[in-house]
């Protein structure tokens, strides 16, 4: 075979290779599947699990989630998130954080739900005191106290304390689902140590009620406000000092006018004289 046609046929051969291998590139190439997103597995709920609930395996599942999503504070395997309480509503597929649930072991009820430096106060209510049943867990409330003044007979009404959170009602930690009125003997406030002792006083010295409040108007303070006390109640006047009220002397009556003189002025050449008129008569 001429030399000259060899090369030729190998020249096209090359090319034509050259060419399909870009056609692959941008045809094949371009299509061909990226490699699978690495995942974790993440421990979710089956179930919605209320505040105060005990997770148990039966409550929760294994999924896996992409890893670059993976949410902070996430379980990946069931035995670490097992015998945590939920300290806050947790719905269903949704995944268990530990910024929601207790730590292991911190224990069952109502204690794992109390915050640190807060302290739960069980006080006696009836339907009155508790506005009629409508007092519900995670309600918002002022708390009024009514008592005799130390070494004084006048009785006063007070608010000691404000904004109070309910942490539960007799034995429930969450509100009917329909938001229904219950009527129970004890609730259980979340309050300070201070607050607590204060509160304690306050059940021994008089009578307590409760007032239901928006937990988001708290403008309003009982710091602004003084006491309210029995002569409130009944309108009894505050006694007001007397002023001595100067008066000034009255001005002595002015003078009468003086009388009215006519007269009359002649010039007779360069003399000028005047002439009374009462002295014509």
């Amino acid at each position: 075979m001429d030399k000259r046609l060899l090369t030729v046929v190998m020249v096209a051969v090359l090319v034509a290779l050259v060419v399909t291998g870009i056609f692959y590139q941008i045809t094949v190439g371009r299509s061909a599947p990226v490699g699978e997103t690495a995942t974790k597995d993440l421990v979710i709920a089956k179930a919605n699990l209320p505040m105060g609930a005990v997770i148990s395996a039966e409550d929760i599942q294994l999924i896996e989630y992409p890893e670059k999503h993976y949410p902070e504070g996430a379980f990946a395997d069931i035995e670490t998130a097992l015998d945590r309480t939920v300290v806050q509503p947790i719905l269903a597929n949704e995944p268990i954080l530990n910024g929601r649930v207790t730590e292991k072991g911190a224990g069952f009820g109502l204690a794992p739900l109390i915050p640190e430096g807060k302290r739960a106060v069980a006080i006696s209510i009836n339907q009155v005191s508790g506005v009629s049943g409508f007092i519900l867990p995670g309600s918002t409330v002022d708390i009024i106290w009514t008592g005799t003044r130390p070494n004084s007979g006048d009785r006063v009404t007070k608010t000691i304390l404000e904004a109070v959170t309910v942490l539960s009602t007799a034995h429930r930690l969450q509100p009917d689902a329909d938001g229904q009125p219950e009527n129970v003997p004890v609730v259980n406030m979340l309050l300070t140590p201070e607050e607590s002792e204060l509160l304690t006083l306050a059940t021994r010295e008089g009578q307590i009620q409760l007032v239901l409040r928006n937990p988001n108007d708290l403008d309003e303070m009982a710091s602004d406000r003084s006491f309210t006390s029995t002569s409130d109640l009944f309108g009894t006047p505050k006694p007001v000092a007397r002023r001595r009220v100067y008066r000034a002397p009255a001005a002595a009556p002015a003078p009468p006018p003086a009388p009215v003189i006519n007269q009359i002025e002649m010039i007779r050449g360069n003399e000028r004289t005047v002439q009374r008129m009462e002295d014509t008569y």
